[in-house]
């Protein structure tokens, strides 16, 4: 096996109270990969006060040779949920690793992968997407519909950086098949490899609980709140007799809630069990699996949906007593052979009598795993020893590119441009109309450079080479506000419905001339690009943007709310050609969410945003 320098990007890592299942399992990776030989950074993404790590976790992953980063915020990125991709990528190009491993929450490669499709960093580094569960999965798993147009936009990114990964890999068959249902573009050859164990990563002997006889103590073990099941718990604890709880213990261990309050849990409980419950928010994972070890200890993990929760594979790996529910990927931890007696359906009535059954077993024994715990060790060992880049799409570049700039400004910039234009052939066209100007040049590629446009001088010698690497038909570039000109503008490319809401296609790209015909490259109110660019992508065309500042930009993008603006022409071009969009519904109710969301506030919910629901709705009852 070859050593490899190898980057783990993750949000939180182990170490530290509160790390969900995500952070333990990149952490354990990380460890894992370290203590195998290979050169292993962690890079933490800003979002998360990671705070001092505990002196155990220090030494493993000292000992296993690991760098751990903290990635610093910037707060100058537009949109806020594109920062922590932006700030991944200015990492990862510093230094490129031979391998990233980057979680899909987050959408974390999105940047980096954007700028490795173009050939502009990164293009001899293998990418693979980690999925623990992206934003859409965990809102399913809260039982609410998203309810922000920034979850919305971070679900694109998302899904880009699944469609670019060199490979996809997930912990369960259950999340593969939940995002292929959802249209999600997971490949055929994503894999499945099962969450590494604490005891195969650091390399020490399980630790198995003692048969301690019957149960004497009943622990939620999760995050106190409804996707963990707090409320089907509750009302399952209150439907047993009352003879079985003489006796028994009632432990929370899991953080608090806003919904689920330590008075709240407290007061649900049935009053003869009510003054002998705890209720343990802050615990270390170590403490909280010493207290799960304690003899006569049941486990229960109600989740009413979830992907391989790390909950239910530490119970199998330390022979934990315990009762979950079998949704999700559950099922997958557990050997197939003991599902009838250690899961259940998510509701109150089967949880009751599952511990009923467990309460009245005079020795209820742990469940089996369903696959040996050296299996994702080793899966994890050969994937990374043979992944490698996918190459460029590798296209013929453009030999001529036509600039229309629409006054003497611009002409003035695009004559600049033309001189420092290394790669192709530029033709200056100056033209008030975008559209006679298209027509007065026979270049295959344009560039609209208007008066807001104020772009480096390599800009059309990257453009070129970005659309030749990926293939694209148009090329955007992220953009220096006028208000922030430190701060930088990024672009999602192909925004799906989100661009009825505001242009996150982009302000400045190279354009197929004969699509740029083709779409009408008319001249807008605000932002004439955010109706091209809508009918270009509804039209079939590959949008990709780059995640390089390459231009100050002295306007601001589009969005629904200008009046006058050009919010309604793009409304009419989805109207038009855009009516069968898969995410269209998801798009409605994440806005239908959002004003009741704003309704609840002091102020008045935004009516503009009320009109286009309306408009957005109508389309879709049309079909």
């Amino acid at each position: 096996m070859k050593t490899r320098r190898i980057t783990i990007v993750a949000s939180e890592l182990l170490g530290r109270a509160g790390t969900g299942g995500a952070g333990t399992a990149d952490s354990l990776l990380a460890v894992a990969l370290g203590r195998h030989g290979h050169q292993v950074e962690l890079l933490v993404a800003s979002g998360r006060d990671i705070g001092p790590l505990s002196p155990e976790w220090t030494r493993s992953y000292e000992s296993a040779g690991v760098n751990i980063r903290v990635v610093e915020h910037n707060p100058g990125v537009r949109p806020p949920y594109l920062a922590a991709p932006f700030e991944i990528f200015e990492v990862l190009r510093e230094n490129p690793p031979d391998v990233v491993v980057v979680d899909d929450w987050r959408g974390l490669g999105y940047a980096a992968l954007r700028a490795r499709q173009a050939g502009r960093a990164l293009t001899e580094t293998a990418f693979v997407v980690y999925c623990h569960g992206p934003g859409r999965v965990l809102s399913a798993f809260a039982e609410k519909v998203p309810d922000t147009l920034e979850r919305f936009g971070e679900q694109i990114a998302e899904r880009t950086s699944l469609a670019l990964a060199d490979v996809v890999v997930s912990p369960s068959r259950w999340l593969l098949e939940w995002m292929r249902h959802h249209a999600w573009p997971v490949p055929e050859s994503a894999r499945v490899i099962q969450y590494l164990r604490v005891s195969t990563a650091l390399g020490e002997p399980r630790r198995g609980t003692a048969d301690g006889g019957g149960i004497r103590r009943l622990a939620f073990f999760g995050q106190l709140r409804e996707g963990k099941g707090i409320r089907i718990f509750l009302a399952g604890v209150n439907q047993l007799d009352s003879e079985l709880l003489d006796g028994v213990e009632l432990l929370f261990l899991g953080s608090e809630s806003k919904r689920w309050p330590r008075d709240r849990i407290v007061s649900a409980l049935p009053a003869k069990t009510a003054g002998a419950a705890r209720i343990e928010t802050a615990l270390a994972r170590e403490q909280a699996l010493a207290e799960l070890q304690r003899p006569g200890t049941l486990a229960v993990m109600p989740s009413l949906l979830d992907n391989s929760p790390n909950t239910v594979a530490e119970c199998v790996e330390y022979s934990i007593p315990f009762i979950a529910t079998a949704t999700g990927g559950i099922p997958e931890l557990v050997a197939e052979s003991d599902h009838a007696r250690v899961l259940c359906r998510p509701t109150a009535d089967d949880l009751a009598a599952a511990l009923a059954r467990a309460l009245t077993n005079p020795h209820f024994t742990p469940a089996r795993p369903a696959r040996d715990g050296g299996e994702a060790l080793d899966a994890w060992l050969e994937l990374v020893d043979a992944v490698r880049p996918s190459p460029a799409a590798g296209v013929r570049p453009a030999t001529h590119v036509a600039v229309v700039a629409g006054d003497e400004a611009s002409a003035s910039r695009a004559h600049r441009l033309a001189s420092h234009t290394q790669s192709v052939d530029v033709e200056v066209v100056r033209d008030a109309s975008r559209q006679s100007g298209l027509a007065r040049t026979a270049a295959d590629w344009v560039v609209f450079l208007d008066d807001d446009d104020q772009p480096v001088d390599e800009l059309l010698d990257v453009l070129v080479a970005a659309q030749a690497a990926s293939g694209a038909d148009v090329v955007t570039v992220a953009v220096r506000p006028a208000d922030d000109p430190d701060g930088v503008q990024l672009f999602l490319g192909d925004p799906g419905p989100l661009g009825l809401a505001e242009n996150q296609y982009g302000v400045l790209g190279l354009v197929r001339a004969e699509l740029a015909v083709e779409g009408s490259a008319t001249d807008g109110a605000v932002d004439p690009d955010w109706t091209l660019f809508a009918r270009l992508a509804l039209a079939g065309a590959r949008i990709v943007a780059l995640p390089e500042p390459l231009s100050a930009h002295l306007g601001r993008p589009g969005r629904v709310a200008d009046v006058p603006g050009d919010g309604l022409a793009v409304l009419e071009t989805f109207e038009r050609d855009g009516a069968n969009g898969t995410d269209l519904p998801q798009f409605a109710a994440t806005l239908a969410a959002s004003l009741a969301r704003a309704s609840e506030r002091p102020e008045s919910p935004p009516q503009v945003r009320l009109g286009l629901l309306r408009r957005v709705r109508s389309r879709l009852r049309r079909g």
